[in-house]
Formats: C-alpha cells, structure tokens, sequence
C-alpha cells in the first residue's frame, strides 16, 4: 500500500498526507498560541493550512489588531457589488527553530465607500 499524496500548490510538490496534516496541525496551534499570549481575535472563522493560517472576520478592528501587533502589508481586492476585501500579511513569531513563524492572512469584507483607518490605509501595498 501506497501512502496518499498531494500536491502543495505553491512549492509544486508532493508532500505525504500524513505530513500535510502534520503541519497544517502545527500552523493551527502557533496562531491559537499567538492568539492566545497576544490577545488577537480568532476572528468568525479560521481555516488553517499547510502554507498559512485564513482567519475570516467580520470586523475590520480585528484586521487593525493584528497589524498593531504583528505587523504587515494590506492589499484591497474588489469583490464586486461595492464590496472589497481587506487583507492583511501578516506571520507569528517564531519561538524556536520546532516551531518557526506562520503566514497569518486576515480578510475583512467591507463596502467599497467605506472610511479605513490611517494605520490600515497606511499598510495597503500598491499593487
């Protein structure tokens, strides 16, 4: 029996389920400690990956908490319908060489007219 493969979409390869899990597993648990010691919002949801952590909120001050503290760059995307979308580059801090930091996206839907703080507008990278 063969163990099952699948392909990482960013590095193009073949990473052993087991090891997808694995590390998607590790991801989760240094944001929830990152959350955890920081007092960062986990947001609505929070999809963990093998190549970074997807925290959906609904509230543009968790997307302003995160940058307070961790730091970043914000792209605005349009979603269409007067909507955008929001979101923040940001990683954890890497505690030891075990643990190393995580790539933490935080997306915000938001209506296109809407006012941004200065800190956020600040972040926002040309594209």
């Amino acid at each position: 029996m063969t163990a099952t493969q699948i392909t990482h979409p960013s590095a193009e390869a073949e990473v052993p389920l087991r090891d997808w899990w694995a590390q998607r597993e590790k991801n989760r648990l240094s944001v929830e400690t990152e959350c955890c010691v920081f007092g960062l919002p986990r947001g609505a949801r929070t999809e963990p990956g093998y190549d970074a952590v997807r925290i959906l909120t609904t509230d543009i001050e968790d997307l302003s908490h995160w940058l307070e503290v961790r730091g970043g760059t914000v792209t605005v995307t349009n979603a269409g319908d007067g909507i955008q979308v929001w979101t923040l580059r940001t990683a954890t801090e890497a505690e030891l060489p075990k643990f190393p930091a995580v790539t933490v996206l935080v997306s915000v839907l938001v209506p296109a007219d809407e006012q941004m703080m200065p800190e956020i507008r600040a972040a926002v990278v040309s594209s």
